[in-house]
Protein backbone atom coordinates (compact mmCIF):
# COMPACT_ATOMS: atom_id res chain seq x y z
CA UNK A 1 0.00 0.00 0.00
CA UNK A 2 1.23 3.75 -0.76
CA UNK A 3 1.30 6.23 2.22
CA UNK A 4 2.14 9.59 2.47
CA UNK A 5 4.77 10.44 4.65
CA UNK A 6 7.23 13.02 4.71
CA UNK A 7 6.28 14.27 1.58
CA UNK A 8 6.71 11.48 -0.58
CA UNK A 9 4.79 8.66 -0.98
CA UNK A 10 5.87 5.19 0.56
CA UNK A 11 4.92 2.15 -0.73
CA UNK A 12 4.44 -0.41 2.60
CA UNK A 13 3.36 -3.81 3.64
CA UNK A 14 2.09 -4.22 7.41
CA UNK A 15 0.95 -7.90 8.50
CA UNK A 16 0.94 -9.76 11.97
CA UNK A 17 -0.30 -8.23 15.51
CA UNK A 18 1.22 -7.25 18.16
CA UNK A 19 4.36 -5.10 18.79
CA UNK A 20 6.22 -3.96 15.99
CA UNK A 21 8.98 -5.20 14.01
CA UNK A 22 10.29 -3.07 11.38
CA UNK A 23 12.45 -4.53 8.16
CA UNK A 24 15.08 -2.50 6.15
CA UNK A 25 16.45 -3.65 2.90
CA UNK A 26 19.78 -3.01 1.70
CA UNK A 27 20.92 -1.20 -1.55
CA UNK A 28 19.55 -2.74 -4.53
CA UNK A 29 16.57 -4.35 -2.71
CA UNK A 30 13.10 -3.39 -2.03
CA UNK A 31 10.77 -5.21 0.33
CA UNK A 32 10.29 -7.90 -1.65
CA UNK A 33 13.53 -9.33 0.09
CA UNK A 34 12.06 -10.38 3.18
CA UNK A 35 10.52 -13.30 1.35
CA UNK A 36 11.80 -15.84 3.70
CA UNK A 37 11.17 -13.39 7.09
CA UNK A 38 7.58 -11.70 6.87
CA UNK A 39 5.80 -15.17 7.00
CA UNK A 40 7.43 -16.60 9.87
CA UNK A 41 7.55 -13.01 11.83
CA UNK A 42 4.06 -12.15 11.25
CA UNK A 43 3.25 -15.27 13.44
CA UNK A 44 4.70 -12.99 15.98
CA UNK A 45 4.82 -9.70 16.01
CA UNK A 46 3.34 -6.98 13.73
CA UNK A 47 5.76 -6.93 10.41
CA UNK A 48 6.26 -3.57 8.79
CA UNK A 49 8.45 -3.73 5.59
CA UNK A 50 8.58 -0.62 3.12
CA UNK A 51 10.33 0.32 0.03
CA UNK A 52 13.08 2.94 0.91
CA UNK A 53 13.05 6.25 -0.64
CA UNK A 54 14.59 5.34 -4.48
CA UNK A 55 13.74 1.91 -4.03
CA UNK A 56 11.06 -0.37 -5.11
CA UNK A 57 8.07 1.53 -5.54
CA UNK A 58 8.38 4.52 -3.12
CA UNK A 59 8.95 8.03 -4.43
CA UNK A 60 12.39 8.88 -5.41
CA UNK A 61 14.14 12.40 -4.94
CA UNK A 62 15.72 14.51 -2.15
CA UNK A 63 18.69 15.27 -0.85
CA UNK A 64 19.64 11.80 0.02
CA UNK A 65 21.81 11.05 3.37
CA UNK A 66 20.74 8.46 6.09
CA UNK A 67 19.19 11.54 7.75
CA UNK A 68 16.87 12.42 5.78
CA UNK A 69 16.18 7.89 5.37
CA UNK A 70 15.61 8.23 8.97
CA UNK A 71 12.77 11.02 9.15
CA UNK A 72 11.18 9.11 6.12
CA UNK A 73 10.60 6.31 8.56
CA UNK A 74 9.89 8.03 11.73
CA UNK A 75 6.96 9.62 9.32
CA UNK A 76 5.73 6.31 8.28
CA UNK A 77 5.68 5.00 11.45
CA UNK A 78 4.15 8.42 12.49
CA UNK A 79 1.40 7.98 9.78
CA UNK A 80 0.66 3.93 10.18
CA UNK A 81 0.04 4.91 14.04
CA UNK A 82 2.89 2.63 15.33
CA UNK A 83 4.55 4.20 18.19
CA UNK A 84 7.14 2.15 19.24
CA UNK A 85 9.49 -0.86 17.30
CA UNK A 86 12.49 -3.04 17.30
CA UNK A 87 13.92 -2.66 13.73
CA UNK A 88 15.97 -4.50 11.98
CA UNK A 89 18.31 -3.10 9.31
CA UNK A 90 19.80 -5.34 6.69
CA UNK A 91 23.16 -3.33 5.21
CA UNK A 92 22.32 -0.37 4.07
CA UNK A 93 19.07 -0.81 5.87
CA UNK A 94 21.68 -1.03 9.73
CA UNK A 95 22.95 2.57 8.84
CA UNK A 96 19.43 3.80 8.43
CA UNK A 97 18.15 1.81 11.65
CA UNK A 98 21.34 3.18 13.62
CA UNK A 99 20.49 6.98 12.57
CA UNK A 100 16.75 6.19 13.81
CA UNK A 101 18.04 4.75 17.12
CA UNK A 102 20.27 7.72 17.11
CA UNK A 103 17.11 10.61 16.37
CA UNK A 104 14.34 8.43 17.96
CA UNK A 105 15.66 6.30 20.98
CA UNK A 106 11.85 6.58 22.79
CA UNK A 107 10.72 4.62 19.50
CA UNK A 108 13.33 2.01 19.16
CA UNK A 109 12.87 -0.59 21.31
CA UNK A 110 15.78 -2.72 20.34
CA UNK A 111 18.35 -2.84 17.19
CA UNK A 112 19.20 -5.39 14.55
CA UNK A 113 22.14 -5.02 12.37
CA UNK A 114 21.97 -7.75 9.48
CA UNK A 115 25.13 -7.65 7.89
CA UNK A 116 25.96 -4.01 8.55
CA UNK A 117 29.15 -2.93 9.18
CA UNK A 118 29.53 0.52 11.18
CA UNK A 119 32.28 2.07 12.26
CA UNK A 120 34.99 0.49 10.42
CA UNK A 121 37.40 1.34 7.41
CA UNK A 122 37.42 0.16 4.10
CA UNK A 123 40.11 -2.34 3.81
CA UNK A 124 42.03 -2.30 0.56
CA UNK A 125 39.49 -4.77 -0.90
CA UNK A 126 36.99 -3.12 0.04
CA UNK A 127 37.97 0.28 -1.42
CA UNK A 128 38.81 -1.98 -4.95
CA UNK A 129 35.26 -2.76 -4.57
CA UNK A 130 33.82 0.51 -4.01
CA UNK A 131 35.63 1.79 -7.40
CA UNK A 132 34.39 -1.16 -9.15
CA UNK A 133 30.81 -0.65 -7.80
CA UNK A 134 31.25 3.29 -8.60
CA UNK A 135 31.97 2.59 -11.96
CA UNK A 136 28.96 -0.36 -12.55
CA UNK A 137 26.08 2.56 -11.15
CA UNK A 138 27.39 4.91 -13.35
CA UNK A 139 26.60 2.55 -16.64
CA UNK A 140 23.18 2.27 -15.13
CA UNK A 141 22.40 -1.58 -17.01
CA UNK A 142 20.47 -2.88 -14.51
CA UNK A 143 20.56 -6.34 -15.20
CA UNK A 144 24.38 -6.00 -14.85
CA UNK A 145 23.76 -4.33 -11.69
CA UNK A 146 21.56 -7.06 -10.45
CA UNK A 147 23.95 -9.92 -11.43
CA UNK A 148 26.51 -8.29 -10.03
CA UNK A 149 25.44 -7.50 -6.16
CA UNK A 150 23.43 -10.64 -5.79
CA UNK A 151 26.71 -13.06 -7.05
CA UNK A 152 28.51 -10.70 -4.03
CA UNK A 153 25.68 -11.24 -1.86
CA UNK A 154 25.98 -15.16 -1.33
CA UNK A 155 29.33 -17.28 -0.25
CA UNK A 156 31.20 -18.29 -3.49
CA UNK A 157 29.47 -21.47 -4.31
CA UNK A 158 25.78 -20.24 -3.99
CA UNK A 159 23.84 -19.71 -6.79
CA UNK A 160 25.95 -23.08 -8.00
CA UNK A 161 23.78 -24.49 -4.79
CA UNK A 162 20.73 -22.87 -4.94
CA UNK A 163 20.12 -21.70 -8.56
CA UNK A 164 16.31 -20.47 -7.42
CA UNK A 165 16.82 -19.19 -4.32
CA UNK A 166 19.81 -16.74 -5.97
CA UNK A 167 17.64 -16.06 -9.42
CA UNK A 168 14.53 -14.85 -6.89
CA UNK A 169 16.76 -12.15 -5.02
CA UNK A 170 18.22 -11.53 -8.61
CA UNK A 171 14.57 -11.04 -9.67
CA UNK A 172 14.04 -8.75 -6.22
CA UNK A 173 16.86 -5.95 -7.63
CA UNK A 174 14.95 -6.22 -11.00
CA UNK A 175 12.30 -5.00 -9.96
CA UNK A 176 14.11 -1.52 -9.41
CA UNK A 177 14.66 1.27 -11.56
CA UNK A 178 18.25 2.33 -10.78
CA UNK A 179 18.51 5.84 -11.77
CA UNK A 180 19.13 6.67 -8.19
CA UNK A 181 21.92 4.05 -7.21
CA UNK A 182 24.56 6.33 -7.62
CA UNK A 183 23.16 9.52 -5.79
CA UNK A 184 22.46 6.83 -3.02
CA UNK A 185 25.72 4.76 -2.78
CA UNK A 186 27.89 8.71 -2.96
CA UNK A 187 25.62 8.95 0.23
CA UNK A 188 26.69 5.60 1.46
CA UNK A 189 29.94 6.23 1.06
CA UNK A 190 29.73 9.34 2.57
CA UNK A 191 28.05 7.68 5.52
CA UNK A 192 31.60 5.29 5.66
CA UNK A 193 33.73 8.33 6.58
CA UNK A 194 31.95 9.44 8.86
CA UNK A 195 32.75 8.69 12.81
CA UNK A 196 29.30 6.57 14.78
CA UNK A 197 29.83 6.70 18.37
CA UNK A 198 27.93 3.09 18.92
CA UNK A 199 28.06 3.37 22.53
CA UNK A 200 25.07 6.46 22.43
CA UNK A 201 22.43 3.30 21.20
CA UNK A 202 20.53 2.84 24.07
CA UNK A 203 18.45 -0.04 23.46
CA UNK A 204 19.61 -3.57 23.13
CA UNK A 205 21.28 -4.47 19.73
CA UNK A 206 22.06 -7.51 17.36
CA UNK A 207 24.55 -8.24 15.05
CA UNK A 208 24.31 -10.49 12.72
CA UNK A 209 27.52 -11.57 10.34
CA UNK A 210 28.26 -14.40 7.89
CA UNK A 211 31.35 -15.73 8.42
CA UNK A 212 32.15 -15.68 4.28
CA UNK A 213 30.42 -11.69 3.68
CA UNK A 214 32.87 -10.50 1.62
CA UNK A 215 31.31 -6.90 2.51
CA UNK A 216 31.64 -7.00 6.33
CA UNK A 217 33.97 -8.98 7.62
CA UNK A 218 33.46 -10.89 11.00
CA UNK A 219 36.41 -8.98 12.93
CA UNK A 220 33.86 -5.62 12.02
CA UNK A 221 31.19 -7.25 13.89
CA UNK A 222 33.27 -8.03 16.97
CA UNK A 223 34.22 -4.08 16.60
CA UNK A 224 31.09 -3.19 16.87
CA UNK A 225 29.87 -5.43 19.82
CA UNK A 226 32.75 -4.13 21.93
CA UNK A 227 31.67 -0.69 20.92
CA UNK A 228 27.64 -1.14 21.55
CA UNK A 229 27.03 -0.78 25.28
CA UNK A 230 24.25 -3.77 25.17
CA UNK A 231 25.02 -6.06 22.18
CA UNK A 232 25.10 -9.75 21.40
CA UNK A 233 26.91 -11.23 18.33
CA UNK A 234 25.20 -13.89 16.32
CA UNK A 235 27.48 -15.30 12.93
CA UNK A 236 26.04 -17.44 10.45
CA UNK A 237 27.65 -19.96 8.19
CA UNK A 238 26.87 -17.17 4.95
CA UNK A 239 27.92 -14.24 2.64
CA UNK A 240 26.37 -11.08 2.94
CA UNK A 241 22.56 -12.28 2.27
CA UNK A 242 22.29 -13.75 5.70
CA UNK A 243 18.38 -13.72 5.67
CA UNK A 244 18.38 -15.11 2.08
CA UNK A 245 21.31 -17.80 2.74
CA UNK A 246 20.07 -19.33 5.84
CA UNK A 247 16.46 -17.96 6.29
CA UNK A 248 15.91 -20.55 9.22
CA UNK A 249 19.14 -19.25 11.48
CA UNK A 250 18.63 -15.75 10.64
CA UNK A 251 14.64 -15.81 11.76
CA UNK A 252 15.40 -17.63 14.98
CA UNK A 253 18.18 -15.41 15.74
CA UNK A 254 16.06 -12.81 15.54
CA UNK A 255 12.64 -13.79 17.32
CA UNK A 256 14.64 -14.71 20.12
CA UNK A 257 16.40 -11.32 20.37
CA UNK A 258 12.37 -9.68 19.71
CA UNK A 259 11.55 -11.98 22.12
CA UNK A 260 13.94 -11.17 25.13
CA UNK A 261 13.49 -7.37 24.18
CA UNK A 262 10.02 -7.98 25.51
Amino acid sequence: MKIAANGIQMNCELSGRGECLVLIHGFTDNLNMWHNQVPEFEKHCRVLTYDVRGFGWTDKGGDYSMSLFADDLWHLLNALGIRSACVLGYSMGGRIGLEFALNHSEMTKGLVFANSGIGAPLSPEMEERRKMLVGIMQEGNNEVISEMMAVASFSPDFKDRNPEAFQRYKDVKLQNDPSSYLAIMQTLLRSFDTSVDLGRVECPVLIIAGDSDGFMEVSVAESMMKATRNAVLQVLPTGHAAAIEAPSEFNQAVLDFVNGVR
